[in-house]
């Protein structure tokens, strides 16, 4: 995504991106009302980065943390932004430092 700057997205790209089927991005839509991508007359989806970054978390929070979609709405909901990117951030910090580990 970090690749260009551009406004919008498409579907195919979010979810090829995040490694996602457009089906889980279509329903992801329809439950969390945070996830609002704009729509052209023929309904065709396009997400801004701040779309993007929501469903990063949804992703994050249902796919690492194992919670249930109704447990990830909770926790968006009691959750800041900053934060969840404070632990997606340690989580990938983690992992460097474990692939630093195996290498020495």
């Amino acid at each position: 995504m970090e690749k260009t700057e551009r406004l919008y997205y498409s579907i195919g790209e979010v979810a090829k991106d995040l490694d996602l089927t457009l089906a889980t991005l279509r329903f992801w839509e329809s439950e969390f009302p945070q996830v609002k991508p704009f729509k052209n007359k023929r309904g065709v989806r396009y997400y801004k980065k701040e779309d993007i970054e929501i469903i990063k978390q949804i992703h994050y929070l249902t796919k690492t943390c194992g919670f249930t979609l109704e447990g990830a709405k909770a926790q968006m909901k009691t959750n800041s932004q900053s934060e969840i990117e404070i632990v997606r951030t340690l989580e990938d910090i983690k992992g460097f430092l474990l692939e630093l580990k195996e290498t020495l």
